[in-house]
């Protein structure tokens, strides 16, 4: 005992890691374990059920992506119930569909499979060379702006207090999730710059949004299409559910334009909004 007193006086968190560590295996083996039991959700035939998290604090997810997800659900008028059970799809990922027994994993796979399988097209009234911008727009939200808010979220951010709000046991479990969110970073890239430097990307991407949209009521013109959930979904993240001090405020404060937009949408899309959010983890979200 008094050596392993001593030892935990000299390397205290080597000590903790190895205490932790079984717990942690067990608890991604259920995990895991758990993803490829999806629970089975009772719905009319030809309802779209979407997997995702837990509805967040001031935005109806804590994740852009469930948001661009049901966002397109909501304007391509298709019918749909939610499961916030948070379990992953058999690929580890979320947000989810299944429609008619057939799961599909990815929110822009899910999107490609529902305007193929119900024949819809919210990109209807673009041409090929407005698509093809559409397409890089998306791309750049989704796979580049999107990290920097990821790093300014897990890594920049010590307080975490939108994440506190937002996940359930958050203090047990951060310490893993910014730890996976630090090596994700650093094998896309954005983790290997500095603070100002991912500032810095941020501020660009946002500027070429603000740019694009100009006077437009939405990205792509007169009507939203299939960029705008893309958009709308990172968008809310940075106005709704952030407390960090580099991306909180930021787009309200430099990019009114984008503001005014994201108020568009949410009135356009969410007018339940209110009836999908938890109020700062005051109360559960009726919808």
């Amino acid at each position: 005992m008094e050596q392993l007193k001593s030892l935990w006086a000299d390397y205290p968190y080597y000590v903790a890691g190895v205490i932790a560590a079984p717990v942690v295996f067990i608890i991604i083996h259920k995990i895991r374990s758990r993803s490829s039991k999806i629970p089975k959700v009772d719905c009319p035939p030809n309802t779209v059920v979407l997997y995702q998290w837990p509805r967040g604090p001031y935005a109806p997810s804590m994740s852009n992506f469930p948001i661009k997800l049901e966002t397109y659900l909501r304007l391509a008028n298709i019918s749909y119930v939610n499961d916030f059970s948070g379990l992953p799809s058999p690929k580890g990922k979320l947000p989810f569909i299944s429609y008619n027994g057939e799961f599909v994993s990815d929110s822009q796979f899910s999107i490609e499979y529902l305007n193929k399988k119900l024949d819809r097209d919210i990109n209807k009234s673009l041409t090929k060379e407005e698509r093809a911008v559409a397409k890089a727009i998306q791309v750049m939200v989704d796979e580049h702006l999107y990290w920097t808010f990821v790093y300014a979220r897990w890594i920049h951010d010590k307080d975490m207090k939108i994440v506190n709000l937002g996940i359930p046991y958050a203090k047990y479990v951060t310490w893993l999730i910014r730890r996976q969110c630090r090596s994700a970073l650093y094998g896309q890239g954005i983790g290997r710059h500095t603070k100002d430097e991912i500032a810095h990307i941020m501020l660009t991407d946002l500027q070429a949004l603000s740019d694009y949209l100009g006077n437009k009521p939405y990205m792509m013109g007169q009507t939203p299409c299939e960029v705008d959930c893309s958009v709308f979904g990172l968008l809310a993240q940075f106005i709704w559910n952030s407390s960090d001090d580099i991306s909180q405020n930021v787009v309200q404060d430099k990019f009114p334009s984008l503001y005014r937009y994201s108020l568009r949408m949410k009135e356009k899309a969410w007018p339940d909004w209110d009836d999908c959010i938890t109020h700062g983890a005051t109360r559960p979200a009726p919808k």
